[in-house]
C-alpha cells in the first residue's frame, strides 16, 4: 500500500544492504580484497570531489572580488605597490608579471618603473623586454592552471577503475562458482547461486563509487574551465595594460 503525505504519493525504497552484506560474507578472499579496495577509493574520491569543490568556490570568489580591484586601479602595478599579497590563481599571475616588470625596467627605483626616471627620461619597454614580461606571465598562468587541475586526474581514474576493478572481481568470482560446479557436478541453481550473487557484488559497488565520481568530474571540470577562461582573459588584459603603459620603441 502507498502512502500518502500532504497529499503527494510517497513510494518506500528500501536498499538492499542486507542483500550486499551476505553477498559480501559469502564470497572469496578475493572479492572481499576487491570490495575493500572500492570502499577505500570510494573514500579517497569523495574526499577529493568535496576538497575540490571547496577549493575551487574559494578560489572563484577571491579572483573575481580582485579582478575589480585591478579593473578600478589607475595604473596596472598600483596594487602591486601596494604590497598586497595573495594566495588566489589571479593575484600570483598579477604578481608575477609586476615583478618582471619591474626588474625589467628597474630594479631599484620605484618612480623609474613608474615613468618618471632621473632626469626626466622616461623608461619604456621594448619588443625584447616585453616578451621577457609575457613569458614570466605565461609561465605563471600554466602554474596556476596546473594548480587548479591538481587532484583531478585522481578522480578520473577513481572513476575509470572502479567499475573495471568491480568487473576482475565478478569474473573471477564467477569461474570459482562454475569451477565449484564442475567439481561438484550439479547444475542446480540452488547450489550456483550464492557464488555468482556474490562474484556480482564487486560489479554493484565499483558501479555506486563510478557514478559518483564521474558527476562529480564532469561538474569539476565545468568549474576549472570556467575558472580558466577567467585566468586566461585577466592574463591578456593584463599583458594589454602593461604594453599600453609601458612599450615604447625598440633600442
Amino acid at each position: 500500500m502507498l502512502a500518502t503525505m500532504n497529499g503527494c504519493v510517497v513510494i518506500p525504497v528500501a536498499l538492499p544492504l542486507g542483500s550486499l552484506w551476505t553477498a559480501y560474507t559469502q564470497s572469496n578472499a578475493m572479492g572481499q580484497i576487491i570490495v575493500l579496495i572500492q570502499i577505500v577509493m570510494s573514500v579517497v574520491v569523495w574526499s577529493i570531489m568535496v576538497g575540490k569543490w571547496q577549493e575551487l568556490r574559494a578560489m572563484t570568489r577571491i579572483a573575481r572580488r580582485f579582478r575589480k580591484v585591478f579593473d578600478g586601479s589607475g595604473t596596472a602595478l598600483d596594487i602591486f605597490f601596494q604590497q598586497r599579497r595573495s594566495d588566489n590563481p589571479m593575484a600570483l599571475i598579477y604578481q608575477a608579471a609586476c615583478e618582471k616588470l619591474v626588474r625589467t625596467l628597474h630594479p631599484d627605483a620605484r618612480d623609474a618603473v613608474l615613468g618618471r626616471a632621473a632626469g626626466g627620461v622616461e623608461r619604456a619597454l621594448n619588443a625584447r623586454d616585453l616578451a621577457l614580461v609575457k613569458g614570466a606571465t605565461e609561465q605563471a598562468l600554466a602554474e596556476q592552471l596546473g594548480r587548479i587541475e591538481y587532484g583531478m586526474n585522481l578522480l578520473a581514474t577513481g572513476s575509470t577503475s572502479a567499475p573495471l576493478i568491480g568487473l576482475l572481481g565478478t569474473v573471477w568470482g564467477l569461474l570459482d562458482a562454475f569451477q565449484s560446479m564442475s567439481s561438484g557436478g550439479s547444475a542446480m541453481l540452488a547450489d550456483v547461486a550464492p557464488g555468482i550473487s556474490s562474484a556480482m557484488l564487486t560489479t554493484v559497488v565499483g558501479l555506486l563509487v563510478a557514478i559518483p565520481s564521474g558527476i562529480g568530474y564532469n561538474t569539476l571540470l565545468g568549474h576549472i574551465r570556467t575558472l580558466s577562461i577567467e585566468l586566461d582573459g585577466f592574463t591578456d588584459e593584463l599583458l594589454g595594460r602593461l604594453a599600453c603603459e609601458y612599450q615604447g620603441r625598440d633600442v
